[in-house]
């Protein structure tokens, strides 16, 4: 059996799709004043949210993107203007350049969407009766096979490189039996499969999407060492006998908390010299860079629970979940994957 990889990485990709996220950013902070308001005095986003009455959890994933593109400058937490925002950003400044975005680009749909989640009360996320968004299903454990079909498909296009990538360099030496986690369309159990010859996976998710994975792994021909087992990783105990549990794109969905549960939930379904792994989009430990991770941090604040993490981060929740010998490597494109081992 072949086993195809693009022949290079997937980042323009990335990058032009989450620089819909760019102008809006800058336009969202120009007309709420958050650049005046850090030209004055700069502040943790925390503070900033305090002061100008506005989101804590939409400023702080804001913020980051604005240093990445450069109009901020970040130390230890604390956002202040930078040179560039200072001579054209601040409503004072004689070179001001907001006349340009007053029309246009504040009539943008996602600079509304970014506006409205700066200055809304309530909890994040946004989405309307036609537009849920899809952590929605997980937290309420319900999910009909179209809305399935949909998610897998979404999934699947900008998963499938980073899935051959995962597999091609990961470290998955002594496993040999993987639980996905909400394994969506199973491209990575797919994939790890078509390439570990002695691994059996299991893609772990909702009855609706096992009934979409199954689809793709007969497609794939690996039905023989992979399945997928319906389980609401939430309300349902999670199954044993496997040496490995496997999470891609799931951590960036959820809370602090909300992780901090899964990962116990996985300690506590592994036997001791058993892997967790954390396949995600890893921000630098300043949270500041790269752009487009950064960018697609900002899309997790408007879609999820959750938000791209720092490596430093998710070594503390696996830690504190009682696993050791944390380590992360470079995958596929942006991807990393964090790997730990439970004592």
């Amino acid at each position: 059996m072949t086993f195809e990889v693009p022949t290079r990485d997937d980042k323009p990709l990335w990058d032009v799709w989450l620089s819909m996220l760019w102008l809006p950013s800058v336009t969202a902070a120009d007309e709420l004043k958050i650049f005046d308001s850090l030209a004055e005095a700069p502040a943790t986003a925390a503070e900033l949210a305090r002061r100008m009455d506005l989101n804590p959890r939409a400023v702080s994933g804001v913020l980051p993107l604005l240093a990445a593109q450069g109009f901020l400058a970040c130390h230890e937490g604390r956002f202040a203007v930078s040179d560039t925002t200072r001579n054209f950003m601040v409503h004072s400044s004689p070179f001001y350049w907001g006349a340009v975005f007053i029309v246009q680009p504040r009539a943008n749909a996602m600079h509304i969407r970014l506006r409205e989640a700066l200055v809304r009360k309530a909890a994040l996320p946004m989405g309307q009766s036609s537009d849920k968004p899809p952590v929605e299903s997980w937290e309420s454990g319900q999910l009909d096979l179209e809305r399935a079909r949909g998610i897998a498909a979404f999934m699947q296009s900008h998963s499938l490189p980073a899935a051959t990538g995962v597999a091609r360099n990961g470290d998955f030496k002594g496993v040999t039996r993987l639980l996905d986690v909400g394994g969506g369309s199973g491209c990575f159990s797919i994939a790890l499969a078509r390439l570990h010859a002695n691994l059996r996976c299991t893609v772990m998710d909702l009855p609706a999407m096992c009934d979409v994975a199954r689809e793709h792994i007969a497609a794939g021909k690996v039905a023989d060492r992979v399945d997928a087992r319906s389980v609401d990783m939430f309300r349902e105990d999670w199954p044993r006998g496997y040496d490995a549990a496997f999470f891609s794109n799931i951590f960036h969905d959820w809370s602090f908390e909300t992780c901090a549960q899964l990962a116990a939930s996985a300690y506590k379904a592994l036997p001791s010299g058993g892997h967790v792994y954390l396949h995600e989009m890893l921000l630098d430990d300043g949270g500041t860079s790269p752009v487009t991770t950064a960018a697609f941090s900002v899309l997790m604040l408007l879609r999820t629970r959750g938000q791209q993490f720092t490596f430093t981060q998710l070594r503390a929740l696996l830690q504190d979940a009682g696993f050791v010998d944390v380590e992360a490597s470079a995958t596929y494109g942006y991807y990393s994957l964090i790997r730990a081992r439970r004592p």
